[in-house]
């Protein structure tokens, strides 16, 4: 016989089996809120991971380091350190590096890809004459702000004749053509009575001077201060005698057939840069730099600053006649005896575009 408590079924609470049913309900709800509420977390983190990767990726790609070389830590190239300063070429995407570099160097650099720009728009030039795959992309200055200082006892260029010793950065460079153009200005001839001794950069031709290695050096800013506060005799500023490329941007062909965006960009920094040095709303920020970057009072600061405003050019090009000057010149120089036509020299190509894009 089957017990029969067995087979019976016993009745089911059903205010019992409710609450149950509510109970396991709201754990449920509770247990799938803490999975979203997780899964809504892991997204949050993992967005927040990416984004940072993105922000981090994109800032390195923004921020492209560029080696600029510049002949000498000089207010010559005052733009270049105000669109550094100031965020100029930060905001075309640029890192630059200002280095200096003897000119001569920093156009090999150019060619074998190790430096991106040279600010040495000469030297750039006297290389492309020669052959050397380099161009002008454009001028920052057109007259040549070089100043000639000599020994106390010497009273004017005419009395450098005879073989006296003029310290220069270099034999191709702007400031051994000044010199030469103020001594023929003067009736004298460079070739036979001045003697250079090229130091490299225009803080080295200053000490040759202190030292009495030499008569004269030639000096851009802020040199020329220096050498004035120690006693040295101004000759005069090779801006009075010539038109001539000085400053500017020099690139390599090879950057401007294969990356002529970057290119177009720096041109657009650099037009940029100088326009802010230029503009007199900026005249305290500018006089501030120069004081603190070149060790100068405000009176000097002030005085370079409008001397280096009135060498700029007006749009980065500068005249014709002033590069065929510039190319006669670096032919007689060289002893080259081929014509040298401009486009040799100078590419306006991508400054123009850049000058057309800015006046849209």
């Amino acid at each position: 016989m089957i017990p029969i408590d067995s087979i019976f079924v016993y009745p089911i609470d059903s205010t019992l089996q409710a609450r149950e049913n509510k109970e396991h309900n709201v754990q449920m709800t509770q247990r799938i809120s803490q999975t979203i509420r997780l899964a809504r977390t892991r997204r949050l983190i993992i967005a927040a991971l990416l984004s940072g990767l993105a922000g981090i990726w994109l800032g390195e790609a923004a921020a492209q380091k560029i080696r600029i070389a510049m002949p000498a830590k000089s207010m010559t190239f005052l733009n270049f350190y105000v669109g550094d300063k100031f965020g100029i070429y930060k905001g075309e995407g640029f890192e630059v590096s200002l280095e200096v570099i003897k000119p001569d160097v920093g156009v090999a650099g150019m060619v074998a890809g190790e430096i991106d720009y040279t600010s040495a728009i000469g030297t750039a030039m006297r290389a492309a004459a020669t052959g050397v795959p380099t161009k002008a992309a454009m001028f920052t200055m057109d007259r040549v702000v070089v100043y000639m200082y000599s020994k106390p006892a010497i009273k004017s260029i005419e009395e450098l004749k005879g073989g006296k010793t003029v310290a220069s950065t270099g034999l191709v460079s702007t400031p051994t053509y000044a010199a030469k153009a103020m001594a023929r200005a003067h009736g004298l001839n460079p070739d036979r009575d001045l003697t250079f001794v090229f130091t490299g950069d225009a803080g080295n031709s200053l000490t040759s001077l202190l030292s009495g290695a030499t008569d004269v050096a030639m000096l851009s800013m802020p040199f020329n201060v220096k050498a004035e506060e120690m006693g040295f005799r101004n000759l005069g500023n090779a801006v009075d005698y010539l038109q001539t490329p000085f400053a500017g941007l020099g690139v390599t062909d090879a950057r401007i057939k294969t990356n002529p965006a970057q290119v177009e960009r720096m041109i657009r920094a650099t037009l940029k840069s100088v326009e802010f040095t230029r503009d007199p709303a900026n005249q305290e920020k500018v006089v501030g730099l120069l004081m603190d970057e070149f060790k100068l009072e405000r009176k000097a600061a002030t005085t370079a600053l409008r001397d280096i405003v009135k060498a700029f050019s007006k749009d980065g090009t500068t005249s014709d006649e002033a590069v065929k000057t510039e190319i006669k010149d670096i032919r007689e120089s060289a002893k080259i005896k081929a014509e040298v036509p401009v486009s040799q020299v100078v590419d306006y190509k991508l400054l123009e575009e850049v000058l057309a894009e800015m006046k849209r």
